[in-house]
Formats: C-alpha cells, structure tokens, sequence
C-alpha cells in the first residue's frame, strides 16, 4: 500500500484541512489545499523499496535533465549505489506526479539510529529537489510533503545547500527559512570560478605571479612530453576507471583519505558507479600522460551550468610538474570551450584554491522538525 498527498489549486470555498482519500488498488492520498497556478493537481507518495525505486530511474534522470541538480550526484544510479557506501541508511524517496508523469523527486534517506531523514553528508554535495525550474508548487509541495509525513523520522536534515537551491527556494515560500542557515559561522565556504566571461577574460583575473608560474609549468611539461588531455569514453575503456583512480589516488595521499571518511572500504560503490557515470557523461576525467602511461587523474562531476572537482590522485614522480595545476587549468579551458560558466572547487579550506581567484560560496543546512 502506498500513502501519499495530493495537493489540488486553492479555490473559494477550500479549507486546508487533511483529508484521506480512498483510491482504487488500497492506495491512501491525503488531500490538501495549497495555492498553485491552477494545472493539473499533484499528487505525492512515497517510495522506500529499491524495487520500485530502480524502476522509475528512465523518468528520473529525464527529469533530472530539466533541472538545475547535478547531473552525477543527482543520478538514479548514483543513488541506488548508495547503500554500497552506506548500508546502514535505507531508502526514502518523495514523488510528485500529475497524472502518470513524474514531476519532481525528493530523494532521501533514513537514519533509524538518529531518527533522521535527509540527505547523506558525504560523497554526495548539492543535492536537491529534482524538478524543472518552471514547476515552483511542486518544489514546494514535495518539501512541504517531507515535513508533514511522521512516524519514520523526527527531523529533516538537508546539507550541503547551495543557496539557489530548489530547497531554499521551497522553504523560503513555506515561510520556513532561516537566514542564519547560511551565514558564516552555520555554513561552509565553497570555492566557484566564474567563467561566464570566456577563457581569455578569466585568465586575466588570475595574479600575474601565479599566471607566471602555471606558464613556467606548462611549459616545462611540454618539454618533458606531458599530455593533459581529457579522456572519452568513446576511446578508453570506462571499466578501467575505477582501479586507475583508485590507484593513483592511493599513491598521491596514501591510505587513511578522505575516502574513508565515510566508509572503511569505498571500493566497491566506486567500482560499481563509476564505469556508468563515465559512460553517460555525468562524470568527465582528465589525465596527465606520462611516458606512455596515465600518470595524473582529476575526476569532475557534472553539473547543469559547469563541472565540480570531485576528486583525483597522481604518481610521485609527476609530483616536480605540479599535476594539480595542469589539470585545473585544462577542466577550466574545456568548461570554456564548451560555454560553461563556473567550475566548483569545493569546500575553501585549501591555500591552493585561492589562487584561482574563486568567488566564495556559502554552502548551508536546513533543518525542519516534522509533524510526528
């Protein structure tokens, strides 16, 4: 049986009362009245079998290409591998519909330990409401949905907010918004370069001392044979992704990394995810090449408007040509080339990061208690 909410324009004579109804099937809506632009009435249930989950992930990710979530971290694929990295959480996931067609999505995740639904705190930044940008009441709906559902969870915890976020703009219309969500002691400062100018124009922006010294080392690496190139799926084999990451990122930090922050063993979810995100365009690599092998990574996760910097790793010996410049320097030219205009650093807690000039992004959480 599934439970869900149906939400239908506000008329004169409508009372904002919760009403069950009893549809064909067993299922059981709850009916509310909230002001919409007066379409076709929505309705909300809840997903929480993987079964049926996977079996709406063709719509999901059709979807997801008319909003504005990351295309990788926003993925049916990569939230069905999520219990790979964390099996302790299990599945939560909100669907708005009108009529047949699925609308919006909530994807979340239950913490029955700390009574929590939400999103996961790592390995999965700027997650969202999944929902074209023209569709505001069913952003709303779906967040308003979340907190009046009770019984599984007493909070809804979101992280990692970008401030424009399908999910501030729903709790700013619910009148739920905190603004010390995102102020400076709540919140994390994320590094984004703005290259809405083109290639040339945001060079310029850069000191010329450090503009000097990524010359010094392009130049260098040329001499010696260095290829920064990006890799396609079309030529290289995407199921080598995983055990080339994972080794090279090994041989730059060595064991104990960020990695395992959240998980003793990622291996697995990034062997199982990665060939496909590889494959589909969500996740784009680049490569240093070094005597005839791939000596330097950099993975990026895809978003509507430009790429993220996710995570990467090179050999010792690539270390004298300062393999993290060369790489930046290549994803930001292609993010131009292609009319991209930003690429997220992340979190600005690296010196390194500051010399690109970043505008600084504030990164926060919203937090509601439920209707239990």
């Amino acid at each position: 049986m599934r439970y869900g909410l149906r939400l239908r324009p506000r008329d004169a004579d409508a009372n904002n009362d919760i009403q069950p109804i009893a549809e064909s099937g067993g299922d059981v809506f709850h009916q509310i009245d909230i002001t919409t632009d007066a379409r076709t009435a929505i309705d909300y249930e809840a997903m929480t079998g993987f079964g049926e989950i996977a079996s709406i992930a063709p719509e999901w990710d059709r979807l997801l290409e008319r909003s504005r979530c990351n295309r990788a971290t926003s993925c049916s694929k990569w939230y069905l591998a999520t219990p790979r990295l964390l099996p302790e959480l299990r599945p939560l996931v909100l669907v708005a519909r009108r009529g047949a067609q699925i609308a919006g999505l909530l994807p979340l995740w239950l913490d029955d330990h700390r009574k929590d639904a939400g999103f996961p705190d790592d390995f999965s930044d700027h997650l969202d409401i999944i929902a074209p940008d023209e569709d505001p009441e069913v952003v709303i709906g779906l967040l308003n949905f979340a907190i009046r559902r009770s019984g599984e969870y007493v909070r809804l915890v979101l992280p990692h907010l970008k401030p424009d976020s399908n999910c501030v703009k729903g709790a700013r219309a619910l009148g739920l918004f905190k603004e010390e969500s995102f102020s400076p002691a709540r919140s994390l400062s994320y590094a984004v370069l703005d290259l809405s100018a083109g290639y040339d124009a945001y060079m310029k922006t850069l000191g010329r001392k450090f503009r000097l010294n990524l010359n010094r080392v392009r130049h260098k690496a040329q001499r010696e044979g260095l290829v920064v190139r990006e890799l396609k799926p079309e030529s290289f084999d995407p199921g080598q992704i995983p055990e080339l990451f994972l080794s090279l990122h090994g041989s730059r930090f060595g064991a104990g990394t960020s990695l395992q922050s959240v998980s003793d063993s990622p291996e697995d979810w990034i062997h199982h995810l990665f060939p496909s995100l590889f494959t589909e365009g969500r996740m784009r690599v680049f490569a240093v090449l070094y005597e005839d092998r791939i000596a330097g990574i950099d993975l990026t996760m895809v978003g509507r408007s430009g790429m993220y910097a996710w995570n990467g790793g090179f050999l010792p010996d690539l270390k004298p040509f300062d393999p993290g410049k060369l790489l930046i320097r290549q994803a930001i030219e292609e993010s131009c080339r292609e009319g991209l205009t930003e690429y997220d650093l992340g979190w600005f807690g690296q010196e390194y990061k500051a010399h690109w000039k970043p505008a600084i992004r504030q990164i926060g959480e919203l937090r509601f208690d439920t209707s239990s």
